[in-house]
């Protein structure tokens, strides 16, 4: 552990240690975190979920975010990534912004002691300036705070970083200013927080490793593990993760804190380590095999909520992996000593190019005719575009429209989305009628009959009218289009329909229409 603690202060060494630091790795995972359930690795290929940045894939799109050839350990928040770069001779703190695509460097003092973490606004990192000291750097008032610490691998969650000075664990308090010592003295190494949770690896006794938690809230210190071989632990959520040796090979596993229940998450005749974790999704880097020399050495992913595993890398030497989001950072170092910062998207489908449709609530009729369009396109159109052919646009989704003269007219229906666009056009897709004048006609069924007779009128005349008034010869009358009328006394009875719309009126009568013969 000694020797992994020196090989890990890569600030203060150089980049060619970090092939060595990272020779043994991890790939693997696991069927569910209630249990001790232990699978058959099994992942997909990287050349079918994994590409360069000069081509994409709908599962995993990688992109090189650094170019000095000197930059490593890198970590995630939101849109940032942070990493050390030890370009122009120095080693110094930098940020990319991959929303703004603008990279910014952090530090200006040239000593930075390990790697940096990032939370929120907020850059932690340890500096060999002034016989060592942490620094907290605000991104949005660019204020950079500076405590009294001895670490290379601090760690942020909200207001709170913690760190270890090889003996100690310690909490500082932004908003308070407090210190506070969370472990009593003993060689410990690597905290993590989230929530008040604390995470560390610390020496049992006699050089036995195991990973240690601390509740904030309860003062109560657990230990996970008692293998004695496990190192590197991290948390989010309920889940701390680390990787173990405890079976003569190191693996990945997983306690949930809630359950009190450990998960083995990788079984591999392959070295798995330096996990991280957020949300349902694990990384880790898998050392290739051995006697592999980094050709192989990548990546690699698990989703719990899933039960699927990937790899992520693309290419071998494929170092320190941190996740956010759909986001996994890491470094890839090349055989002349150079490595560089990578970020892959995963489980993002790219968008597919919009395909224009629509429908009517009607196609013909009358002035004024109201029309209620309804976008059908496929594949999630974010902007639309209607013409209606008068001469009349509209970018609403689904927009109802009327039209008020006599025509034909083709309506034409343009969308797009980040994928492209497309436009769907109907050649004389409404007509619109002129309004005439009514002309009114109707029927009866039964003409005769003895009293009572039921008889059932129905209009029948033409140029849509939209009122109407019957007269049914016994004094009696209707505004029903179709009435139904009873005649109750002997005769025969003349019938007439009043029937009118915006243009005009009409009336037919027919005398004697009715005939009703006595009882």
């Amino acid at each position: 552990m000694n020797r992994k603690k020196t090989i890990l202060k890569i600030g203060l060494i150089s980049i060619g240690l970090i092939l060595l630091l990272v020779s043994s790795i991890a790939l693997a995972a696991i069927e569910s975190d209630t249990g001790n359930a232990i699978i058959k690795d099994d992942y997909a290929s990287s050349s079918a979920l994994a590409t360069t940045e000069e081509s994409a894939s709908s599962k995993v799109i990688e992109t090189k975010i650094s170019s000095s050839g000197l930059a490593h350990s890198p970590d995630i928040y939101g849109n940032r990534i942070v990493w050390t770069d030890y370009r122009g001779e120095e080693c110094n703190i930098y940020m990319y912004d991959f929303s703004t695509k603008k990279e910014s460097q952090i530090s200006t003092s040239g000593m930075i002691h390990g790697s940096p973490a990032i939370y929120g606004n907020k850059i932690v990192w340890g500096d060999s300036t002034n016989y060592s000291s942490i620094h907290i750097y605000d991104i949005s008032t660019q204020k950079d705070t500076e405590i009294p610490g001895n670490t290379e691998k601090p760690a942020i969650y909200g207001d709170k970083v913690v760190y270890d000075d090889y003996y100690n664990i310690y909490i500082y308090n932004l908003s308070t200013s407090q210190k506070t010592q969370v472990t009593p003295s003993g060689p410990v190494y690597y905290p993590a927080i989230y929530g008040n949770i604390i995470v560390w690896q610390g020496d049992s006794g006699a050089g036995n490793w195991n990973i240690y938690m601390y509740d904030l809230s309860t003062k109560k210190e657990t230990q996970i593990t008692t293998s004695g071989s496990a190192e590197g632990s991290t948390i989010y959520g309920n889940r701390i993760v680390y990787a173990d040796t405890r079976n003569g090979n190191t693996d990945i596993y997983m306690y949930n804190v809630s359950t009190k229940k450990e998960t083995q998450i990788t079984s591999s005749p392959d070295v798995q380590a330096f996990p991280a974790i957020y949300g349902d999704r694990i990384v880790w880097e898998d050392d290739g095999g051995k006697d592999d020399g980094g050709t192989n050495h990548g990546i690699y992913m698990y989703d719990i909520s899933t039960n699927q595993k990937m790899k992520i890398s693309a290419k071998g030497s494929a170092y320190s992996p941190a996740i956010y989001g759909n986001s996994i950072v890491w470094q890839y170092n090349n055989e002349k000593w150079k490595s560089d910062i990578y970020m892959a998207t995963v489980g993002v489908p790219q968008p597919k190019s919009p395909v224009a449709a629509f429908s009517a609530s009607q196609t013909s009729g009358y002035a004024p005719l109201k029309v209620k369009f309804t976008d059908k396109s496929a594949n999630s159109p974010t902007s639309w575009k209607w013409s209606f052919g008068d001469g009349k646009t509209s970018t609403v989704k689904s927009p109802a429209y009327t039209y008020t003269k006599a025509g034909k007219y083709t309506v034409s229906l343009t969308v797009k989305n980040v994928a492209g666009t497309s436009t769907k056009t109907v050649k004389n897709y409404i007509v619109v009628n002129t309004l005439k004048s009514p002309v009114a006609a109707f029927s009866a069924s039964p003409r005769s009959g003895k009293a009572p007779l039921k008889v059932q009128f129905t209009d029948k005349s033409s140029n849509n009218p939209t009122s109407w008034k019957w007269s049914f010869g016994d004094k009696t009358y209707s505004t029903a289009k179709n009435p139904v009328h009873t005649y109750s006394k002997a005769g025969k009875y003349t019938v007439s329909l009043t029937v009118k719309n915006a243009k005009g009126s009409n009336t037919k009568t027919i005398s004697g229409y009715i005939v009703i013969a006595k009882k």
